[in-house]
């Protein structure tokens, strides 16, 4: 499991060490579990630094598997239940973007494993699930003037498959198509070489390739790693604050 806190100094560091976690609004603990995909165990670091918090650390703790906690998405309501049982069903969740676990308790100093210092926050850019899902195209959501507005209200087109979204990222040149792509291929680890989204790196559009990055982070092949340096010196901040955390991670 981990915790994301604001420290203002070393001293707060070592203060969580000898004291533990203790609760704050609502008389509980925030935290994620642990998970492959290094973005869903931080996508709340994002919305601190939103909130205004500058510097933020990760506290690695361990709980029992059936310890009582509360498990939902942050706009639904949440549910009591043993942590095995709600890590299971966020794991096997479609989508683990927004999900939120609470505990009524203080973390003790023995739980703790171990602090890591976050450099640059990770999460969504707006809200959570946000990328690989167009937006709604009703009046209310999409404002005339706004980012792709006209080709975001275009009638939205049957799901491809997986099979169909490679052959797009390798023969075609329309935008919009390789982002619907891309995202399709988003969400599992891949052993095979990413060499085939090179072609896509010369395209000039942030959602795509904003996207890109994530799906080039699910491969487990050394091209990832370079392919990361790349996009680390990005214009764009967000990629490359994405592109620097992987390599921090994977080094």
């Amino acid at each position: 499991m981990a915790i994301l806190v604001h420290i203002s100094s070393e001293k707060n560091k070592k203060s969580i060490l000898q004291s533990g976690i203790k609760t704050g609004y609502g008389n509980i603990v925030f935290f994620m579990p642990h998970s492959e995909q290094f973005l869903i165990a931080h996508q709340w670091a994002r919305e601190l630094k939103r909130s205004g918090i500058k510097n933020c650390i990760a506290v690695d703790f361990k709980i029992k598997n059936n310890e009582i906690i509360w498990f939902g998405k942050y706009n639904e309501n949440h549910e009591k239940m043993p942590l095995n049982i709600a890590i299971d069903k966020f794991m096997k969740s479609e989508s683990k973007y927004g999900y939120e676990f609470f505990i009524e308790r203080k973390i003790e100093p023995k739980e703790i494993l171990k602090i890591r210092h976050i450099k640059k926050p990770m999460g969504w850019r707006y809200m959570p699930n946000a990328h690989g899902k167009k937006p709604c195209p009703c009046p209310m959501c999409i404002q005339d003037g706004g980012y792709k507005t006209n080709r975001l209200k275009e009638k939205n087109e049957n799901k491809i498959s997986r099979y169909e979204a490679k052959e797009i990222l390798l023969t075609s040149s329309d935008i919009d198509k390789l982002w619907e792509a891309v995202c399709r291929l988003q969400g599992k680890w891949k052993k095979e070489s990413p060499e085939f989204l090179k072609r896509l790196f010369v395209f000039n559009d942030e959602y795509l390739l904003y996207d890109l990055v994530i799906l080039i982070s699910e491969y487990r092949h050394p091209l990832t790693k370079k392919y990361m340096e790349k996009f680390s010196h990005s214009s764009d901040n967000d990629i490359s604050e994405f592109a620097k955390a992987y390599l921090e991670i994977h080094e």
